[in-house]
């Protein structure tokens, strides 16, 4: 049987009761007021849809008094110990990842970026530092000499992955530091921009580590402290794709699909 059609003054007088209710189950039960604004929300939606108002704010009505009254059995029955708390596989799995990225220089451009984004901004600052300079002197002589214009590439592609002084965002962040700083966030648009720089950062390790690995086979005649510069280059490229998890982020050639 269809519910009854409330009055003008039915529904005006059910509106201040809802209203009134969600008052009381916010400040008695330290709810937050965002459940009394989503009431409101949900009011505006149902006038716009010209939905059956009488069905929409008797339904309200049963809702927050059912609300009220799960807090008073809650209250009667006493407070119910927590559930032990069970760790969950991807509970344990995200744990991991940040316990291996910890270890990464912190660059704080803005707080509310993805970390694994800040960090590995930093191991990309640490690694165009003194060890990029090593490499370079390791290099020379070499068909990867800084000179080469695969170096050079490589050299301009590192200076827009890493930040410059260690505090600001790398030049190719730019973008994400203005969605960062817009309101309202697109959180599409900054998830974007974030996985754009893990996947150039990923390209760039992973074409650095082949060219590293291709003279240590090749040139097999340079002296072993330059050897070992590369050696500890490699290791270090690799410790940065593992920690990262950037593995399968490789940059697609020809000859891959020829292999396959």
């Amino acid at each position: 049987m269809a519910s009854r059609k409330l009055t003008p003054g039915e529904i005006t007088s059910s509106i201040d009761k809802i209203r009134r209710k969600y008052d009381e189950y916010v400040e008695e039960y330290f709810k937050p007021s965002s459940l009394r604004n989503a009431f409101e929300a949900r009011y505006l939606t149902a006038l716009r849809a010209k939905v059956d108002v009488s069905s929409f704010l008797l339904a309200e009505i049963s809702a927050i008094q059912e609300l009220i009254a799960r807090e008073e059995e809650r209250i009667r029955l006493g407070p119910v110990p927590p559930p032990e708390k069970v760790q969950s596989y991807a509970d344990k799995v995200l744990e991991e990842n940040q316990a291996r990225i910890a270890g990464y220089r912190d660059i704080v451009f803005n707080a509310d970026a993805r970390e694994e984004v800040r960090r590995l901004a930093g191991a990309l600052t640490d690694l165009a530092g003194e060890r990029w300079q090593s490499l370079a002197d390791a290099l020379a002589g070499t068909m990867y000499a800084m000179t080469s214009s695969e170096m050079l590439s490589m050299d301009s592609q590192l200076r827009s992955l890493a930040s410059s002084d260690g505090e600001e965002a790398p030049l190719i962040l730019n973008r994400l530091v203005v969605q960062l700083r817009k309101f309202p966030r697109s959180y599409s648009a900054i998830d974007r921009e974030e996985r754009e720089y893990i996947l150039q950062v990923a390209f760039f390790l992973h074409d650095l580590l082949q060219i590293l690995k291709r003279v240590k086979e090749v040139n097999t005649e340079i002296s072993a402290p330059r050897q070992k510069v590369i050696e500890d280059a490699i290791a270090s490229v690799w410790g940065i794709i593992s920690d990262f998890r950037l593995k399968d982020l490789k940059r697609k050639r020809r000859a891959d699909h020829r292999e396959s």
